[in-house]
């Protein structure tokens, strides 16, 4: 039976993928951290404790969460009954839904915020059982991202279908997101440096390294996209290519084009030349075009199911888009600010009358 959605449930799903930003911006920062420390590279001093300050996103992101989950089926049209003829099982229960989403959320949160506190202690000079403890915490990061985004990326995109599934959409998830926050620290620190406003001197050679890090994830993510595809196609499977259908012969169809080429070839054609990534100025370019890109992707899987009863381009179809993005937006904002001068990051007037005087 064809179910026409209402005309707002495109504006829940820009909220929907406000919230997956925020929350991955938090969540990416201490993943990053621990894989620079894992792999002991001698940068991540200039780095690490800008990046782990984006953890002040958190609090927001919960906000953002519980909004989402009150909204029910504004946001989760299985919840009030929009199946697709199939049965839902338990994960689709809502109200274990509902409480595997809270409690998760707060014990990923407080698990990046122990290690945030032992990354403090362990820098710059600390007890060997204290680096210990900070290397044990740090090697299980990367497990909890992993889980974690496996399951919100099934829970937010891939079970808006009940019964849809795809074996690797956790990783292509999550792997989208772990490039997303690559791109979104290149405009961060290249905002931040240009403004002088970091006590800590950032230097070129920092932007190179992340780029090359995001030129082997967009290899990664086309793989993956492609793979997902793939599988789906030659199998022959129509319960599993109605959803691409859906986006690449809808109303939305250039959406998908577009986020499909902003996360592949575009960074990938910028990224593979030296000159490129040794700029950092240049680097705005493909770390825009990923950012736009994964977050017309979030919006897209979202509305997937119901691609064809909704035509909405985020941003151009409705005001309301802007205002949701530009509220969050600016709300972080002042989080992170707040925490990063907290921390002492950021340059003060007492800083800049110290190099007066000595310049005299």
């Amino acid at each position: 039976m064809h179910q026409m959605m209402p005309s707002s449930y495109a504006n829940w799903a820009i909220l929907m993928d406000n919230y997956l930003f925020v929350m991955y911006v938090a969540l990416a920062s201490v993943f990053w951290c621990a894989v620079l420390h894992l792999v002991n590279g001698k940068w991540r001093y200039e780095v690490r404790f800008i990046l782990s300050s984006a953890t002040a996103l958190f609090p927001l992101g919960f906000v953002l969460l519980l909004i989402i989950l009150a909204a029910g089926g504004r946001c989760f049209p299985w919840m009030d009954g929009y199946t697709f003829g199939n049965p839902l099982n338990g994960w689709h229960n809502i109200t274990f839904f509902n409480l595997r989403e809270i409690v998760l959320y707060l014990a990923v949160w407080g698990f990046c915020s122990y290690f945030v506190r032992l990354q403090k202690v362990e820098f710059p000079n600390a007890s060997y059982e204290v680096r210990r403890r900070f290397r044990n915490v740090a090697l299980l990061v990367p497990f909890v991202y992993c889980i974690y985004g496996t399951i919100t990326g099934w829970d937010f995109e891939m079970t808006q279908i009940p019964r849809w599934w795809s074996p690797i959409y956790g990783p292509y998830h999550f792997e989208s997101m772990m490039r997303m926050f690559l791109a979104f620290s290149i405009v961060t620190l290249f905002v931040l440096r240009k403004r002088d406003m970091l006590k800590i001197q950032i230097h070129d050679y920092v932007f190179n390294y992340i780029a090359q890090i995001m030129l082997a994830l967009t290899i990664i993510w086309t793989y993956a996209f492609f793979v997902q595809y793939l599988v789906m196609w030659y199998g022959n499977l129509p319960d599993e290519m109605v959803r691409y259908n859906n986006m690449m012969n809808g109303p939305n169809w250039f959406t998908f084009w577009l986020f499909f080429f902003l996360n592949s070839f575009v960074p990938f054609f910028m990224l593979i030349f030296s000159k490129m990534r040794n700029s950092p100025a240049l680097l705005l370019f493909p770390s825009c075009s990923i950012l736009a890109g994964t977050f017309l992707e979030g919006f897209m899987w979202v509305i997937s199911p119901h691609a064809r009863d909704v035509f909405h381009f985020p941003f151009l179809s409705s005001w309301i888009d802007v205002v949701i993005t530009l509220v969050v937006a600016v709300i972080g904002y002042k989080l992170w600010e707040h925490r990063m001068r907290k921390e002492g990051l950021l340059r003060t007037e007492a800083d800049d009358l110290a190099e007066e005087s000595a310049a005299a």
